[in-house]
C-alpha cells in the first residue's frame, strides 16, 4: 500500500551494478562453485546427463577415456584438473572456454557437454567465460543519475502531478526537488563518492532472490552551486518480487535472457533520531508536507523501485575493459558493470504498511493469454549482434506475444481514487541506438539510447460487482496522454481514476482490456507476501533461534495474506497448500496449509542448500510440479527464497584444535572470496602475512560480526559466512592478536 501514498516523489534514472558473475551459475553443465558449502570447485566439474533420453557417460567414456568419469550420488561428471587453484582458476575464469593453455584439450569435451545443453553442436564455445560478463565486480550499486521526474499530491477530484519546468501551485519544498538527485551514495556531496549498496542473491545458482542492502538513501540537490538535503536515512534490506522478462521488448530474444526482464524492490528508509549530524535527516518543511497527508508523524519513508533496461556486455574481452574511473572502482582491475534504469516513488510510509513488499489487490496476466505485439510500422527494431569483427543484422528476432506482469491496485477511501500501478507491466523498447562497447565479444550487442513504451492503444479499467455480469467502466488511459515513455516515469508507473462512488468499488473484481475488449489482466482473489523473502537458517540450528533476513534481531518468517486487499483472519479457516521446491533437485512437493494474515511459517534446516517455498489460496497459484510455465511463476507467483548454511564436521574438529593453520582459514573460507569475489585479492592479498595484521583482523572481526549483517559493509557481501566459518576466522584472529 505504501508506494500509493501521498506526496508521491517520482524518480529515475541510470545506476551501476557492478555485481561479480563467478557464480551466476549461467554456463551449466559447467559448475565452478559449490553453493551448499560455498566454495569454489577445484577443479570444477562437467557435469553429465544420463537419463531415460540419453546417456553422455558411455559417449565420454569412449571419446575422451583420459578424463575419468566421477559418480557422486546419482550425479557424474569429469574434472577440468588443471585448474587446481585460485591463481590458475583467476586467470581461467576471464577466458573463453577451452582457450586458455591449461584447458585445450578440454575443448571436444566442452563442445559437447556444454554447448548441447544450449542445442549447439557446429561452433566452438567462443562466448562461454566461466566468470561470465564482470569477472571483478565489487558488488556495489552506483546511482549513477537518478533524477526526481515528478511530484504528485491529491487535488480533491483526482491528482496533480508536477514535473520540472511545470510547477504552478506546486508546495515549494516539492518544486524544489524537481530535477533533483536520488542516490545512495555515503557522501553525495564528496568529489569522488562511494555507494553504500550492494547486490547480492540468496539463491546464486537458481537467482530467485536477489537482495539489496543500502547503508544510505537521500535526496539532495548540488545545482547553482549549493549543497542541499531534503532527506537521507537507512533503508532496510529490499528482496526483489514480481520478476518479468517481458519489459524490454528489442531484447526478448532468447539468447539475451535475462537483459529483457525487470523486477520491483521494495524498502523502507528509516528517518528517525533526525538531526544534520545524523545518518537521518529530514528539511523540516518537507517533513511537514509528509505529516499532513499522511495524518500521522512520518517516521519514515516507503522507497519502491523498478530495475529495468538491463543492459550487459557479454562475452567480453577482459584485455580491452576500462580498468578505472567507473562507479565504486578505486583499483586498475577490469570492469564492466550492468547499467540499468531505476524507475519508481518515494512515500510516505504510514501505521500497517509492509516494509519490503505492497498491500494491494493483484491484477494477473491469466497463463493461457498471450498478448500480441504488433510492430506492423517497424516502429520495434532488434540491435546487431558481433559476429567476430562484424555486427550483423536480423539475428534476433521479436516476440509476437508476451506475458504481462502483474498490475497492483489500490482502492484510497479517503481521496477517492481508484490507483494502479503498471511500472512493470507496460513493455517498452529501445529507439535509438548507442555506439557499441568495444570489448564487447561475440554475441554482444550495442546499447538503446532512449526508450519508448509499447502503444496497446485504450486500455480500460473495468469493475464486475458480486452476483453481476454487467461491467461498469473506471477509467481509460491512452499512451498519448497517459502512459507515454515521459508521462510514464513523471507518474512512477501509476494511474489514478476519481471515484466519487468509490465505495460501491470494493466487493467484486477488477479487470484491464484492451480497445477490442479482451482482457490482459484480471483479478486474483488472493495476494501472499512476505517482508522476510530471503531468509537464512543455519544447518541443525533450534527452530527457536529464528531465521536471519534483515539483520539482528532474528526472528519469525512471517507471511501476510490479503483477499482483495483485505487481511485475510485465521478464523477465516482459508485451507491452501505449501510447496517445496528444491531447483538443485528439480523437485517439487506439496502439502495442505491454513494460510491466514501473520502467520509464522517455519522451514527445514536439516539440509544445507537453497529452497523455495511457494504459498497458494487455490489451485491456480500452485506451481506446476515438473517447473513447467516457471517464468511465468517467477512473475505471479508467491513464494520466500530460503538458504540454510552448512554445517561441517570438518570445521567442527579444527574449532576443537588448540590452534590452527593459515591454510586452515584459507581452504574453509578465504579461498571463496578470492575466486569468487577476485576484487577483494587485489585489496587485500590472500596470503599469510597480510591476514596476520592486527589492523586487517581487527577489521575483519567487525565485519564479519552479525551486528554488521544488515549492512552493505559485512564480510562476505554474498551473506555466506556459517557459524562455525565465522568462528574459525574469530579464533585465527584470537590466536594471532594474543600472540
Amino acid at each position: 500500500m505504501s508506494q500509493f501514498n501521498f506526496p508521491r516523489i517520482n524518480f529515475h534514472g541510470s545506476v551501476l551494478l557492478d555485481v561479480a558473475t563467478a557464480n551466476n551459475g549461467r554456463f551449466h553443465p559447467l559448475s565452478v562453485y559449490d553453493q551448499n558449502s560455498a566454495l569454489p570447485y577445484f577443479p570444477p566439474r562437467v557435469y553429465l546427463i544420463k537419463d531415460k533420453d540419453i546417456d553422455q557417460i558411455e559417449y565420454v567414456k569412449e571419446h575422451w577415456p583420459q578424463f575419468p568419469v566421477i559418480t557422486e550420488g546419482e550425479k557424474f561428471y569429469v574434472e577440468i584438473t588443471p585448474i587446481s587453484n585460485a591463481d590458475i582458476f583467476i586467470d581461467w575464469a576471464t577466458h573463453n572456454l577451452g582457450t586458455y593453455d591449461k584447458d585445450v584439450e578440454y575443448l571436444g569435451l566442452y563442445k559437447y557437454a556444454v554447448l548441447a545443453s544450449y542445442k549447439i553442436t557446429d561452433e566452438s564455445p567462443n562466448w562461454i567465460q566461466p566468470g561470465y560478463w564482470n569477472y571483478f565486480g565489487d558488488m556495489s550499486v552506483f546511482t549513477e543519475d537518478v533524477r526526481i521526474t515528478g511530484v504528485q499530491l491529491p487535488n480533491g477530484t483526482g491528482v496533480n502531478t508536477w514535473t520540472p519546468g511545470d510547477t504552478n501551485g506546486c508546495p515549494p519544498v516539492l518544486s524544489q526537488m524537481l530535477g533533483t538527485s536520488l542516490s545512495f551514495h555515503t557522501d553525495f556531496f564528496a568529489e569522488n563518492p562511494r555507494s553504500s549498496a550492494v547486490f547480492c542473491d540468496v539463491d546464486s545458482e537458481g537467482q530467485t532472490c536477489t537482495q539489496l542492502f543500502y547503508g544510505k538513501a537521500g535526496i539532495y540537490d548540488d545545482s547553482n552551486g549549493q549543497k542541499r538535503t531534503f532527506f537521507n536515512g537507512k533503508p532496510c534490506k529490499s528482496t526483489f518480487n514480481w520478476m518479468t522478462l517481458s519489459k524490454v521488448l528489442n531484447w526478448m530474444d532468447p539468447s539475451l535472457t535475462p537483459i529483457s526482464g525487470a523486477t520491483y524492490f521494495y524498502s523502507t528508509i528509516d528517518l528517525t533520531n533526525t538531526d544534520e549530524k545524523s545518518q537521518n535527516y529530514i528539511d523540516p518543511e518537507l517533513q511537514a508536507i509528509f505529516d499532513r497527508y499522511a495524518g500521522e508523524n512520518v517516521t519514515a519513508l516507503s522507497m519502491k523501485i523498478s530495475v529495468h533496461e538491463v543492459y550487459e556486455v557479454h562475452n567480453p574481452d577482459y584485455t580491452k575493459m576500462p580498468t578505472k574511473g567507473i562507479g565504486n572502482s578505486r583499483t586498475k582491475m577490469p570492469k564492466n558493470p550492468a547499467r540499468v534504469a531505476f524507475s519508481g516513488s518515494i512515500c510516505p510510509y504510514v501505521a500497517g504498511d509492509m516494509k519490503t513488499n505492497t498491500i494491494a489487490r493483484i491484477l494477473k496476466n491469466p497463463p493461457e493469454i498471450n498478448i500480441p505485439i504488433i510492430n506492423t510500422d517497424n516502429k520495434i527494431k532488434v540491435p546487431p549482434v558481433k559476429e567476430g569483427l562484424q555486427f550483423v543484422q536480423n539475428k534476433l528476432k521479436l516476440p509476437d506475444t508476451v506475458q504481462l506482469p502483474p498490475v497492483f491496485l489500490h482502492r484510497d477511501e479517503k481521496n477517492n481514487l481508484i490507483s494502479l500501478d503498471m511500472i512493470n507491466t507496460i513493455p517498452e523498447y529501445g529507439t535509438d541506438l548507442g555506439n557499441p562497447y568495444p570489448y564487447g565479444g561475440d554475441t554482444s550487442i550495442p546499447p538503446f539510447t532512449k526508450f519508448e513504451n509499447y502503444d496497446f492503444g485504450v486500455l480500460s479499467l473495468y469493475f464486475i460487482p458480486d452476483g453481476s455480469t454487467k461491467p461498469t467502466l473506471v477509467g481509460r488511459i491512452n499512451h498519448n496522454d497517459d502512459y507515454n515513455y515521459e508521462k510514464f516515469i513523471s507518474i512512477g508507473g501509476v494511474f489514478n481514476f476519481y471515484r466519487a462512488d468509490i465505495e460501491a468499488l470494493e466487493k467484486g473484481s477488477f479487470y484491464l482490456s484492451t480497445p477490442d475488449g479482451k482482457k490482459i489482466v484480471e483479478e486474483d482473489k488472493y495476494l501472499i507476501v512476505s517482508d522476510q523473502q530471503g531468509s537464512y537458517a543455519e544447518q541443525n540450528q533450534s527452530l527457536a533461534e529464528g531465521y536471519m533476513s534483515d539483520g539482528l534481531p532474528k526472528g519469525p518468517v512471517l507471511i501476510r495474506a490479503f483477499k482483495r486487499g483485505i487481511p485475510v483472519k485465521k478464523e477465516d479457516n482459508l485451507q491452501g497448500w505449501v510447496q517445496t521446491i528444491n531447483l538443485a533437485e528439480g523437485s517439487v512437493t506439496e502439502a495442505t496449509i491454513q494460510i491466514y494474515d501473520g502467520m509464522s511459517f517455519q522451514y527445514a534446516v536439516d539440509k544445507a542448500g537453497c529452497i523455495m517455498y511457494a504459498f497458494a489460496a487455490t489451485r491456480s497459484q500452485l506451481v506446476a510440479s515438473d517447473l513447467s510455465e516457471f517464468l511465468y511463476f517467477l512473475s505471479n507467483g508467491y513464494f520466500i527464497t530460503s538458504r540454510v548454511l552448512e554445517y561441517s564436521t570438518k570445521l567442527q574438529n579444527l574449532l576443537a584444535q588448540p590452534t590452527i593453520a593459515f591454510q586452515d582459514i584459507y581452504e574453509n573460507v578465504l579461498v571463496n572470496y578470492h575466486t569468487v569475489l577476485p576484487i577483494m585479492a587485489v585489496i587485500l592479498p590472500f596470503d599469510e602475512k597480510t591476514w596476520s595484521e592486527n589492523w586487517v583482523l581487527t577489521r575483519m572481526c567487525q565485519m564479519i560480526d552479525e551486528k554488521s549483517w544488515g549492512g552493505p559493509m559485512y564480510m562476505p557481501v554474498t551473506r555466506e559466512l556459517s557459524t562455525q566459518q565465522r568462528q574459525l576466522l574469530q579464533k585465527w584472529a584470537k590466536q594471532i592478536q594474543s600472540s
